[in-house]
């Protein structure tokens, strides 16, 4: 087996055999954790077989000083993994993985628009841009994500079947029935043959600087230290599930809905419908001849 195989020949294998079939999206975000934070760290010319077990607990600490999230930590180490784990395969070098200690964390926001808030948020979001509004209120009744939303294109859209096709997520494709108030925007932004939500006919790529400050001019974050409960853009996807679930619709569909990897994503709205457990066993007592 090799063993002169360098960090460098690893990525680049990586990324023509593997990141090759991927979405965009995934090429830029794994290339920039490769370039910004693991290169820098390690160099090119490292040879594999070179890195240590303590080579990666100096890496992590390196990456927890540079201020990064737990989450963005636990990404690179994953990245580097998965190279090191596909170039072991390839016969690039030989030996055993170095072991990965994964740091451990909650990331998770649980932080939702009240009726109140989020009427509030829109109206400021109407008075700075008509577009910012249309797809703010679009992601409400959806609770598709930005990359998601920024994503469709106007081929997407099945009128017939008030649908939606969304493509390239995180799991696998789906269909996201529309209600009339997505509906009407859709039909408002479907002329043309490209990308439903343009920014000055180009593709919009980021959540703009816009939904930003009608945020912070709602004053929605205000003396709000922990990250989980800010609103961001995010946040309109986790309320389209919040008040589905308030609604009492089942979690399963709402799972769907969210095109989740698994339902144990969607358990942590489950505490916003406490009494849906008692309404279904309740459901027994009715047109049903008595159990004794």
């Amino acid at each position: 087996m090799a063993t002169t195989s360098t960090l460098a020949m690893a990525w680049e294998m990586y990324y023509n055999l593997v990141l090759a079939s991927s979405s965009d999206r995934s090429k830029m975000s794994e290339s920039g954790r490769w370039r910004n934070h693991i290169v820098p760290f390690f160099g090119n010319e490292l040879l594999l077989d070179k890195i240590t077990n303590q080579d990666i607990l100096l890496l992590r600490t390196y990456l927890v000083k540079k201020k990064l999230s737990p989450q963005t930590i636990a990404h690179c180490l994953s990245l580097l993994r998965r190279v090191m784990h596909r170039a072991l395969q390839w016969n690039l070098f030989d030996g055993r993985l170095p072991v990965f200690d994964m740091p451990k964390f909650d990331n998770k926001r649980v932080r939702f628009l009240t009726r109140q808030e989020a009427n509030k948020l829109l109206f400021e979001l109407s008075m700075r841009s008509k577009l910012w509004h249309d797809i703010s209120l679009f992601a409400l009744h959806t609770g598709l994500r930005a990359n998601e939303i920024f994503s469709l294109r106007i081929g997407h859209y099945d009128m017939n079947n008030s649908s939606i096709c969304v493509f390239d997520t995180k799991v696998d494709n789906r269909i996201v029935p529309l209600n009339s108030k997505s509906e009407k925007i859709l039909q408002e932004y479907s002329s043309g043959n490209g990308y439903l939500f343009t920014d000055c006919g180009e593709q919009i790529k980021h959540v703009n600087r816009i939904f930003t400050d009608a945020v912070k001019a709602c004053q929605l974050n205000q003396n709000i230290k922990d990250r989980r409960q800010k609103v961001v853009f995010h946040t309109l996807r986790h309320t389209f599930a919040s008040w589905l679930v308030q609604a009492g619709t089942p979690l399963m569909v709402v799972s769907q809905l969210l095109g989740h990897k698994s339902l144990q994503m969607t358990q942590r709205y489950a505490h916003l419908a406490p009494t849906q457990g008692a309404s279904a066993v309740k459901m027994l007592e009715d047109d049903h001849d008595e159990i004794t």
